[in-house]
């Protein structure tokens, strides 16, 4: 009887980590073509080689997740879930990607002097911030479940819903990336899609589906996301490091009014 129900459980909980996979991959795909179409309404603000590579990456990063989703709807029973250093890695690794994504923002909510600015923050900047730490603080603790107690596809379902969480539109920065949905809704899903990415592979990657590439993968998501970062504050600032590391303005528009990314307003 409990080997059945054992069973059980383990179709019903594969059952749940494929249909998350598929949601986390639909909805990545969906609002990574659609900043890919933005981008290129106004690729003539950015670098000549921006908009292209973005393109190429948008690409690369969907083929890869189809292909890691796919692997993972071939698996039925799955008990043999990573156990080794590796996990230790990939979860290390999915903790790094919420600081490089925040990036964008000055490192905020990971700077030092967040508390100091709270109070100074619209409401919308708030819950962004509020979204990463909490997303960093969940992550941790799923990543304490997985590694140190036997409820590791209960993390793993955790770790999905935590990224699909983030999905929560979060950001009225005035970029390309947020212009049509500031029109539209008032502020912007964007903010974490990378995250969202970073939860996928490595997902599949505790679930036994090529661990190694996905350290590596997730390793050049948050360099990507770094990288992002500096060329929107290339552009906003007119130099590489623009506002990273400087307190960021609450005073911002949500429209296309010159010619210039204005990220901090």
């Amino acid at each position: 009887m409990n080997s059945t129900m054992s069973k059980v459980y383990l179709f019903n909980t594969a059952n749940t980590i494929k249909i998350l996979l598929m949601t986390i991959f639909v909805s990545a795909c969906v609002l990574s073509v659609k900043a890919a179409f933005d981008l290129v309404r106004d690729s003539d603000i950015f670098p000549v080689w921006f908009v292209p590579s973005f393109i190429l990456v948008i690409i690369i990063l969907i083929t890869l997740s189809l292909y890691f989703v796919l692997q993972a709807s071939k698996i039925e029973h799955h008990t043999d879930l990573l156990t080794s250093k590796q996990s230790v890695y990939l979860w290390t690794f999915m903790l790094l990607s919420f600081i490089c994504t925040a990036s964008v923002h000055g490192f905020y909510p990971f700077h030092p002097n967040t508390f100091s600015i709270l109070p100074a923050l619209d409401s919308v900047l708030k819950v962004n911030y509020a979204i990463a730490a909490a997303g960093f603080i969940a992550c941790s603790v799923l990543a304490g479940l997985y590694i140190f107690s036997p409820l590791k596809l209960p993390a793993i379902i955790g770790l999905m819903i935590m990224a699909l969480v983030m999905l929560i539109p979060n950001d009225n920065c005035a970029n390309p990336f947020n212009y049509w949905w500031i029109e539209t809704i008032g502020t912007s899903p964007l903010m974490y899609v990378p995250n969202l990415y970073a939860a996928l592979f490595v997902a599949c990657g505790l679930y036994g589906i090529h661990p190694k590439g996905v350290g590596i993968l997730t390793i050049g998501i948050c360099l990507g996301s770094f990288c992002l970062a500096l060329v929107i504050n290339l552009e906003s600032s007119g130099r590489y490091y623009g506002n990273l590391f400087h307190l960021p303005q609450t005073q911002r528009t949500g429209s296309r009014s010159s010619g210039r990314i204005h990220l901090w307003g």
